[in-house]
């Protein structure tokens, strides 16, 4: 190599390294945290926004307190899941879409076993995602799982659509009562909740909100006609039912959430969007699986 050329590389090799240094070292604004500790479950919430003590039980929602203009926050919208609310509506009819899907995937049994249902048990199986995949080396969400294992069975049921999401409710039902249970102490799904803790308190988009501006700083306040509430417990109950005429999965609300805050969306199934799960779903440790279960 020529000296000029030589001298040329090395020029842009250290370029390189400089704007490589200063990406790394770029600031990002961050709503403060809060004590998750090692081992985060539900009722830590109740040194938090101490609103656990009137959701803990969704048996025994006070209905004055869920009617109530200015407290209907403090349970955490828990008194829209039965046995509470009992009314027919939208969640309902995407679990019998669910349940005719999944007997079309599992005619041979192979959709169940690629879910990881033991002898097609899907008592339970809820509970075991988000996971992760030693053959699709990643974390995986029951949604994202879903897709990949109707797609093997000549199927598309992508990630987020309404018949995935249908699919996730039937099987998710199946868990109902049972306690959420994420270990989130080592390994792959610690190094996720740990990324997914800090994305939900990255602030970003014109408004400069992050996830956490809305559930930890201004959460039980007044916010664009909006209450926010808490973030622990809220994974149990998704996918969920919008009473806009709407099934989302938990991914779709992020990307909801991301637009409302002026945030571009991300890919659904991403990992950025899959490590804040594993951080939200483990802030539900302990808190029963409820679905069908509807929203506003």
């Amino acid at each position: 190599m020529k000296t000029s050329a030589r001298i040329a590389a090395i020029a842009l090799s250290g370029l390189a390294l400089s704007l490589g240094a200063h990406a790394e070292e770029v600031y990002r604004d961050m709503t403060p945290y809060i004590d998750y500790g090692s081992k985060p479950r539900a009722s830590d919430d109740a040194r938090h926004t101490n609103t656990y003590q009137y959701w803990k039980d969704n048996a025994r929602i006070d209905p004055q307190r869920a009617s109530s203009a200015t407290q209907f926050w403090t349970v955490n919208w828990k008194y829209k899941d039965p046995p509470f609310n009992d009314t027919l509506h939208g969640g309902h009819d995407a679990q019998d879409r669910g349940a005719e899907l999944y007997r079309q995937l599992n005619a041979d049994g192979r959709f169940a076993a690629c879910l990881g249902a033991k002898k097609g048990e899907l008592k339970g199986l809820r509970l075991q995602y988000p996971q992760y995949r030693k053959d699709m080396q990643r974390v995986v969400g029951l949604e994202a799982m879903i897709e990949h294992c109707a797609d093997k069975q000549g199927m598309k049921l992508v990630n987020g659509s309404y018949d995935n999401s249908a699919v996730s409710v039937y099987i998710t039902a199946f868990s109902n009562g049972m306690p959420i249970r994420i270990d989130v102490s080592k390994g792959p799904l610690k190094e996720s909740f740990e990324n997914g803790k800090k994305l939900f308190h990255t602030k970003a988009g014109w408004t400069n909100f992050s996830c956490a501006t809305c559930h930890v700083s201004v959460v039980g306040k007044n916010l664009r006609g909006q209450t926010p509430t808490t973030h622990y417990g809220d994974v149990a109950h998704w996918p969920t039912w919008r009473s806009k005429d709407e099934l989302q999965s938990l991914h779709v609300r992020f990307t909801e959430c991301n637009r409302n805050s002026g945030v571009q969306p991300l890919q659904i199934g991403s990992k950025e969007y899959t490590d804040i799960e594993v951080f939200m779903t483990a802030l539900s440790n302990g808190y029963p699986v409820v679905n069908p279960s509807q929203r506003d």
